[in-house]
């Protein structure tokens, strides 16, 4: 016996419910029958169950196996066509709108940040201007003029004039002779 994943036994489920909807045999037409050949046959609910076998698998079926522990059971209830229809068309609607709308929102980011982009680039402008203003100011003015303030001369005081030390008298020395062809200090005696 082969075991199929859950997905794959309810979707054979679903196919099998519908392709193997039982034909009655209808009777004499009686108004009864008539009124109950036109309305659909609502189908019939379905169980699930989970059982592990003996060798430790895991099977999902609708057909109980002899000799299996029973773990789970879900009772499924077949769809109705047109309803299943109705909702498709009502998720598709759903979410056209919800991508419509986060295309919009994506579109309002995109231009918040084309604004501040521009924004900034303005500013950026702006600054290189005055930079450039500033700069022209500056070449155009005149040197600047330092000022320094007055403050009154004073007159310096004199110089203090010291005496001159007194020096010891001189000590009359040997006298020497001058040379021949010198000339005396000043203010020296010469003998003639």
């Amino acid at each position: 016996m082969r075991v199929l994943p859950l997905p794959t036994v309810a979707g054979l489920m679903a196919l099998a419910l519908h392709a193997s909807a039982p034909a009655q045999p209808t009777p004499a037409a009686t108004p009864a029958s008539a009124a109950s050949a036109a309305a659909p046959a609502a189908p019939a609910a379905r169980e699930i169950v989970q059982q592990r076998l003996p060798d430790g698998r895991v099977i999902f079926t609708d057909r109980p196996q002899p000799g299996a522990k029973t773990e789970r059971r879900w009772t499924t209830m077949p769809e109705d066509p047109a309803e299943a229809d109705a909702r498709r068309a009502a998720s598709q609607r759903e979410s056209a709108a919800v991508s419509e709308r986060i295309g919009r929102q994506i579109e309002q980011q995109r231009e918040r940040d084309q604004e501040v982009e521009l924004a900034r680039a303005k500013a950026a402008q702006a600054e290189a201007e005055r930079e450039a203003a500033r700069a022209r100011a500056e070449a155009e003015a005149p040197p600047p003029v330092v000022v320094i303030p007055h403050r009154p001369v004073r007159p310096r005081p004199p110089p203090t004039v010291r005496p001159p030390e007194p020096r010891p008298p001189e000590r009359p020395g040997p006298k020497v002779p001058p040379r021949p062809g010198a000339t005396p200090p000043p203010g020296t005696l010469v003998e003639h």
